[in-house]
């Protein structure tokens, strides 16, 4: 087996032989990219931009009242209302809380990148962080994780498996 070294951004590098066998199995992973996430003040005046602009449509807006939010979807026209296809989330708090105190720290801006798992419990027990678990959009098992790299929030969502 050949052994090649991968050089990381930090100057070292991590032997992929030995990175492939320290690495968890996939099986129980991530599915793909739900949505990217950004932070505002106001969802119809932030959206405005990405639908003028780059011709997003609106695809789903929701107000979840349990994690004080206003969840605002966007995604091209030509996808399938959002089904199956990565989209993006504008999110506006509704009072105080967590996006609230997000934006006044740092000001409007990303905020989080949202994996789909086939089972947020499995896949947070499997991985040490359990519990966390909350109600999100489109009423979906959400839960942050604990560890982000680079100080970007990873969120994940239980989505049922196309297969099942």
């Amino acid at each position: 087996m050949s052994r090649r070294r991968v050089s990381s951004a930090r100057g070292g590098g991590v032997d992929s032989v030995t990175l492939a066998e320290t690495s968890r199995p996939r099986h129980d992973g991530v599915r793909k990219i739900d949505h990217v996430a950004m932070a505002v003040h106001d969802a119809d005046a932030s959206s405005q931009w990405f639908e003028e602009v780059l011709g997003l449509q609106r695809i789903h807006d929701e107000l979840v009242h349990d994690v004080g939010l206003r969840l605002l979807w966007l995604a091209p026209a030509d996808a399938t209302a959002g089904i199956g296809e990565a989209s993006f989330q504008i999110v506006q708090p509704l009072g105080p809380g967590a996006i609230a105190d997000f934006l006044a720290q740092k000001g409007e801006g990303l905020h989080h990148v949202c994996f789909a798992v086939d089972n947020a419990e499995d896949f947070l027990r499997s991985r040490g962080q359990m519990g966390g678990i909350f109600t999100g959009g489109y009423g979906l098992p959400c839960a942050f994780l604990r560890a982000a790299p680079e100080g970007i929030a990873i969120e994940i969502v239980q989505r049922e498996h196309p297969a099942s």
